[in-house]
């Protein structure tokens, strides 16, 4: 259990190359997407909920997961949520190659809120785009709150960590800077000729790094109709992907 507790903090999550899952949907997305589960600490209530006890004899039999029933307190120490939803699994980390990123894919420069970031793999996964890259200064997205909030998508979507975008994919792709201020709308976009795009989405109280502009690229705005400062980094992505692919 001890090892398990000290998977909370990244140095020994990159020691381990291992991962927390809390969360019982979460769990049952990495299985689905071949994570292998090393160990599964759950509360004995859980087994009341339909298909749980399966799930923990299947992971027990086919990938020779060790399954350990806990105390709520003991549960509550391993788990970084304030109130922990009954099963937490440690599970070994899955590296990507760079070629297993294709299609359109989403880049994420210094976005530092766990939070948004796992929210933006479930938009990721949602739209069917095919990876993340996550620009250096990004959070750890490993990070057991990334995890949660991507609520499984995480273990769907390739990902790689990135100090400068791959030159091949700068040639395949049309590079989409979205700021806040920009002469090209987005509603005068045509989806067909910016296919494929690397979507870059910025740290919210700095916008993208300068060093992007750099590269062939066109800017793109999510132009306020009403009266708001700005709009959650997530939320700004969802947007302008529901306007380029739909």
């Amino acid at each position: 259990m001890k090892a398990a507790v000290s998977l909370q903090k990244k140095k020994y999550r990159n020691i381990e190359s291992s991962i927390l899952i809390e969360g019982l949907l979460p769990l049952e997305e990495a299985v689905k997407s071949n994570y292998v589960v090393t160990d599964i600490f759950y509360n004995h209530y859980l087994l009341n909920k339909p298909g749980v006890e399966q799930l923990l004899i299947s992971l027990q039999d086919n990938h020779q997961s060790r399954c350990f029933e806990v105390s709520g307190s003991e549960l509550k120490m391993i788990s970084t949520e304030v109130n922990p939803q009954g099963i937490v699994a440690v599970a070994k980390q899955k590296e990507y190659e760079t070629n297993e990123l294709s299609g359109n894919i989403l880049v994420l420069d210094r976005l530092q809120d766990p939070g948004n970031v796992g929210t933006l793999f479930r938009i990721a996964h949602w739209f069917g785009l095919g990876g993340v890259i996550l620009m250096k200064g990004t959070v750890d997205v490993h990070n057991p709150k990334v995890i949660r909030s991507s609520m499984g998508s995480l273990f769907h979507v390739p990902f790689i960590y990135a100090e400068e975008l791959p030159e091949f994919m700068l040639k395949d792709h049309t590079l989409l800077l979205s700021k806040a201020h920009s002469e090209e709308k987005i509603q005068a976009f045509d989806p067909e000729s910016i296919s494929p795009f690397l979507l870059v989405i910025g740290n919210e109280a700095r916008g993208i790094d300068a060093a992007f502009d750099v590269y062939e690229h066109r800017d793109l705005t999510l132009p306020a109709i009403g009266g708001a400062e700005s709009l959650n980094a997530a939320v700004a992505a969802a947007a302008i992907l529901s306007k380029l692919l739909y």
